[in-house]
């Protein structure tokens, strides 16, 4: 019989009849044989529920150990449940949980399993106050049984939250450490898994260098995935070797896998940045050509192909390119071609971010080729992009914000105690700190308000010029170079800001006007019009509030370094910025900062 219970399909006729022949077995022998059974590896959800009904059935029959087996293979079971979304899964597995904790003594290895499926039902519905405490504590437990596979398990999965709160400063060294416990032990899944992750997160961080070096080391077969092959391009590109990255594009278009239509839009997107117009379409052309052979061979089956998303940014890329060449009918075919991409309803940032970039440009092509209801209506759509963009954002900046506090005082607890008065007590910081964070979000949210109240009148303005433009009333010249003012704004910001240009110390209007493809006098414009200061005051703002951050975040940093981690060539312009900005020196505010700081907990010694 035990042959037969490991070969069978648990929904077969034979295992009816194999079931029928075990129900009639001694109670001790029946038990046993249920067991075996549910702890079969089902597949199909009608198995794992037929598995839960024979544990239901032995349940009231069995007792002390044999019980206690029971209840954690109905916790297994119904965990399973719970990833199939059946309904009240969850609940169930928490019952059965509760009942083993308090009528069951469990070894260390059973109490790691039950917290752990605890853990992951708790995980999915999203209960961070309750799942991520029982992930550190077994990241403790583990790192103290010197269990590195389990401990492994552990970062990738309190890393994974870190990231889902968009916190890579914290996610990035647990990804680290789970990586190099996968290479000592050589744990194959464990180091697939952290490598993936070190090479997505270190290039969205913008260590590109850091990137590369840990994707030449994963296996192989992960090169092969999109999102990787994204990424390195990505890398070699922003470390300024175009060569490299069409190199290692050719060699994947050379191998029997792989997308070949995204491959040749990234191998046409490195050639647009250095103006290579020729070589850029050979390689787009290509891409369409392969678009077009794929679409005819699924409607002869009936079945119809979308537009792949990551055409949009290279065609209106290419198109930008086309229409500074002064080739406006080629142009124009590009930015048509992906018009549905830019107004198609997408939910992540990252695509609206190419949208809006994508939108903002073509309607500035319509205004200079006359098609002035074509432009209104693409403002239109960029602007309603922009609000769910900007909105979206701050209610993921306030949410991710209360949460890593959260985590921040968790870490603390169960560095300092186990004690219970002690937890109560960080959980009424937590709330206070959360109010605190509320308001705050408060006013963050009637900042972002008024930001958009003023970029909607911006734009009214605009329109109201295409308008009189429309009708003969103001010079056609007049409405363009506003809306061009306008999007050269937004595109220093992102640099500037967004991808940390603050920090190069030679960075200067010239050099910045050189990377946005502008001259100096319109740069200078644009950053006056719409932040009401100069370049210089508005380049060292976010120097100096660099500077602010990281000694919160360490306020025993030493001051010499500063000047050159927030992008100033010498000490002098760095302290005379820091107290125009602040009134007192860099030292002062640092023994401000330590003062707020320690005086809290000389006050609780005392209590």
């Amino acid at each position: 019989m035990d042959e037969e219970l490991s070969k069978m399909p648990i929904l077969s006729a034979s295992f009816d009849s194999l079931l029928s022949e075990v129900r009639d077995m001694p109670a001790r022998k029946k038990i046993a044989y249920m067991i075996k059974i549910a702890h079969r590896n089902e597949k199909e959800i009608d198995g794992v529920k037929k598995q839960e009904q024979l544990l239901m059935e032995v349940l009231p029959l069995s007792s002390g150990r044999k019980r206690k087996e029971v209840l954690i293979q109905l916790v297994t079971i119904c965990s399973k449940l719970d990833r199939f979304g059946i309904s009240g899964a969850y609940l169930k597995g928490l019952k059965w949980i509760e009942m083993l904790e308090t009528n069951h003594s469990l070894s260390q290895e059973e109490e790691w399993q039950v917290n752990e499926m605890k853990a992951l039902l708790l995980n999915e519905r999203g209960n961070q106050d309750e799942f991520l405490p029982i992930w550190y504590k077994l990241l403790k437990q583990y790192r103290e049984a010197d269990k590195p596979e389990e401990v492994g398990k552990c970062l990738l999965t309190i890393a994974s939250h870190f990231v889902m709160l968009e916190d890579y400063d914290n996610a990035l060294p647990l990804y680290k450490e789970a990586y190099q416990l996968a290479v000592e032990h050589e744990f194959v899944d464990l180091q697939k898994s952290s490598g993936i992750m070190l090479v997505k997160y270190l290039c969205g961080a913008g260590d590109y260098s850091k990137s590369l070096e840990y994707y030449n080391k994963i296996n192989p077969e992960i090169a092969l995935v999109p999102s990787m092959q994204n990424e390195v391009v990505k890398s070699y590109m922003e470390l300024n070797k175009p060569d490299s990255a069409r190199i290692y594009l050719a060699e994947r278009l050379l191998l029997e896998g792989g997308d070949k239509i995204f491959l040749n839009c990234m191998m046409a997107e490195t050639y647009i940045p250095e103006g290579q117009e020729d070589s850029a379409f050979i390689f787009l052309d290509r891409a369409m050509e392969s678009y077009k052979e794929k679409k005819k061979y699924y409607q002869g089956k009936d079945r119809e192909v979308v537009l792949p998303s990551y055409f949009l940014s290279t065609c209106y890329l290419f198109a930008d390119l086309l229409w500074k060449k002064g080739k406006v009918q080629q142009a124009n075919q590009y930015y048509t071609f992906v018009e549905p991409l830019m107004k198609e309803v997408v939910r992540t940032p990252i695509q609206m971010e190419f949208q809006i970039k994508a939108l903002t440009n073509f309607s500035s092509f319509c205004r200079e080729t006359k098609q002035y209801e074509k432009a209104l209506s693409l403002l239109a759509r960029r602007d309603s992009v922009l609000q769910t963009y900007l909105e979206f954002k701050a209610k993921n900046d306030k949410k991710n914000y209360a949460e890593r506090l959260k985590i921040q005082e968790l870490k603390h607890e169960l560095n300092e105690s186990e004690d219970v008065n002690r937890i109560n007590t960080h959980v009424a910081a937590i709330c206070i700190f959360l109010l605190v964070i509320s308001v705050a979000a408060t006013f963050k949210s009637i900042s972002m308000y008024r930001k958009l109240k003023k970029q909607g009148a911006v734009n009214y303005r605009l329109q109201g010029m295409i308008k009189k433009c429309d009708e003969g009333d103001v010079p056609e010249s007049h409405s363009a170079s506003m809306d061009q003012y306008e999007l050269l704004f937004w595109q220093a910001l992102h640099k500037v800001r967004d991808e940390q240009y603050f920090l190069k110390s030679d960075l200067t209007i010239e050099t910045l006007a050189d990377v946005l493809n502008t001259n100096r006098s319109y740069l200078s414009v644009s950053i006056n019009r719409f932040c009401d200061k100069g370049f210089s005051v508005w380049l060292n703002n976010f120097r100096i509030q660099h500077a602010e951050q990281l000694m919160r975040e360490n306020p025993s940093i030493a001051l010499k370094d500063l000047p050159e981690q927030c992008g100033y060539a010498t000490t002098g312009t760095f302290v005379r910025n820091f107290k125009r900005c602040h009134n007192m020196s860099p030292s002062e505010f640092m023994n401000k900062l330590l003062i707020e700081q320690t005086l809290p907990k000389v006050e609780k010694t005392f209590q």
